[in-house]
């Protein structure tokens, strides 16, 4: 599921805030970002919904919208004139010696479902892309002169050579390595040193998630990607390498490890004490866990400080944030238990324990370290960011603010003695859990209130992404007939709970919606409720049956 925001305000999504600036997009005002290319400026009026290109206003209000705006960018980028590039109803007519026609669509089920029935007629490319970890996965199906390729449109120098790549299909590859062509998928293995195949040029997001047998990792000099938390929460992890051959890695792969010594060899980046960098050093994708200074200031290169850099890095007791930040991706700083800020960038605010954006729109950030108690949030706030309160056991009450609309993903997970108050119109609190305004949708309860029995009510159609997450108290929990989706997370690390029913009414329980679930014993699923997989992940001793 998407983050829980407002109805009809799919343009304030974070993940699309993160892809403009991702495409290098900058905000120039409050909700307008701009970028130059050679002859021609794009302007996106997020709040107004719509991006103008060549005197003419298009939509972004379908996810399709954020793949045509990224085609059009990387179009741009590749070197292709303005004035061949024609914007459509469903996609872009890119006209010269060769004509194309990108009929554009939505990452996953709307992609795969328009491939299932339909085929590209000549000239014709079906075409998909999504933000994931940090980095920008994309997809297509061309028809060139009657034959269906998948590569060879933007990988050449020369514009308009549209040679196709030859697709390569690993051979002899161990079965706990999954692969989908030369991208490693998921590690299903066991093994403490783990080699990764040569002609692997991937390695993705996730990979090697919560993988804690593996102690050192060596990656071949064919791996060119890193995704964003490919080694996430591999506590065993102690050394792994960067070849040289890499040049771009997303979101902070290495969060979590807390012992892991980075050897870096790539020209692309730079590992400056247990810092990495970008070679350029405008990005900060990781910092060394186990750094033993309780002080370090972000230096005044910096532009970027990306998600959970900082993660976990509790000998910190102060970081300094450099005067040229001007973005900052989802809580760097989650689960620094001691840690406070100082704000150099004009970018940001810094004020009562919070980082905000400089129009105190939006939370990025509370600091474990803060001695007060309780947060009330200014009327000003729209957005709460995600991760932005994250295992901050202290806090003990929340007031949100009027004019709040969107709540990202995790905000207030494992906050276990909170306690929450609404101000805003958009969301309210039942028996002391936060709902969306019609009470559709679970968004949090807390640890607190889990210490008695929860009876989710009958209006609840989605138990929002790790809206339970961190009650370890919780014992008993009534899921409606009512509910149609169990989301990411939503259970994860309820020890206590033994017994659950779902009910017939739930079309998909997401993965990790119970992990991590110690105590669960029995979970009753009916025949057509779809499970995603790594839902029990963790939950060794559950016993599932399918009614």
């Amino acid at each position: 599921m998407v983050d829980n925001r407002v109805a009809g305000t799919l343009f304030v999504d974070m993940k699309y805030v993160y892809l403009y600036h991702k495409l290098g997009f900058r905000e120039e005002a409050t909700d307008i970002y701009t970028k130059r290319y050679p002859g021609i400026k794009i302007f996106i009026e997020s709040e107004k919904q719509y991006f103008t290109f060549e005197g003419h206003d298009y939509p972004l209000t379908a996810h399709s919208d954020f793949v045509t705006l990224e085609l059009l960018d990387r179009l741009l980028e590749k070197g292709y004139s303005p004035s061949d590039i024609h914007l459509e109803r469903d996609g872009i007519t890119l006209c010269g010696p060769v004509k194309l026609s990108f009929r554009t669509l939505a990452w996953g089920r709307e992609y795969e479902g328009w491939l299932s029935e339909h085929k590209p007629s000549p000239g014709q490319v079906f075409y998909t892309s999504q933000l994931s970890g940090g980095l920008i996965d994309r997809r297509y199906l061309v028809n060139l002169d009657g034959a269906l390729m998948s590569t060879g449109l933007f990988e050449h120098d020369a514009l308009y050579d549209f040679t196709p790549i030859p697709v390569i299909e690993l051979e002899d590859i161990p079965p706990e390595f999954i692969v989908d062509s030369t991208v490693l998928v998921a590690y299903k293995g066991a093994e403490e040193n783990v080699v990764i195949p040569t002609g692997i040029t991937k390695i993705e997001s996730g990979a090697f998630w919560n993988n804690c047998a593996i102690r050192t990792v060596t990656i071949p000099d064919t791996v060119t990607v890193i995704g964003g938390d490919a080694f996430v929460y591999c506590e065993s992890l102690t050394a792994v390498n960067i070849p040289e051959s890499v040049e771009d890695i997303g979101d902070d792969p290495f969060a979590g490890c807390l012992g892991l010594v980075v050897s870096n060899h790539s020209n692309a980046f730079v590992n400056d004490n247990g810092v990495l960098f970008t070679r350029d050093r405008t990005r900060l994708i990781h910092y060394q866990p186990s750094l033993v200074a309780e002080e370090y200031t972000i230096p005044d290169s910096v532009e970027w400080i990306g998600k959970h850099s900082f993660y976990n890095c509790n000998n910190l007791r102060k970081v300094v944030i450099g005067p040229n930040v001007d973005y900052i991706g989802n809580n760097p700083f989650s689960d620094c238990h001691y840690i406070v800020l100082e704000n150099r960038s004009p970018n940001f605010v810094y004020a009562d324990g919070a980082l905000l954006d400089r129009n105190r729109t939006t939370i990025l950030h509370y600091s474990h370290g803060r001695d007060e108690d309780e947060y009330i949030m200014p009327d000003t706030v729209r957005t709460i960011g995600r991760n932005s309160f994250w295992n901050c056991k202290r806090i003990r009450r929340i007031v949100l603010g009027r004019n709040l609309r969107q709540i990202g993903y995790n905000p207030f997970a494992n906050c276990s003695n909170l306690r929450i108050e609404s101000n805003s119109p958009n969301y309210v609190v039942r028996d002391s859990i936060l709902y969306d305004k019609d009470v559709r949708e679970v968004v949090c309860c807390t640890d607190a209130r889990a210490k008695e029995p929860v009876t989710i009510p009958d209006t609840a159609e989605n138990i929002g992404r790790n809206s339970f997450a961190g009650c370890v108290s919780l014992k008993e929990v009534s899921i409606p007939g009512s509910v149609r989706t169990i989301s990411r997370g939503a259970f994860s690390h309820c020890e206590s709970l033994e017994k659950v029913f779902i009910p017939d009414s739930v079309e998909i329980i997401e993965k990790w919606a119970f992990s991590y679930c110690y105590g669960l014993r029995e979970i009753s699923i009916g025949r057509n409720t779809k499970v995603d997989k790594d839902t029990f992940t963790g939950s060794e001793k559950v016993k599932v049956e399918t009614r």
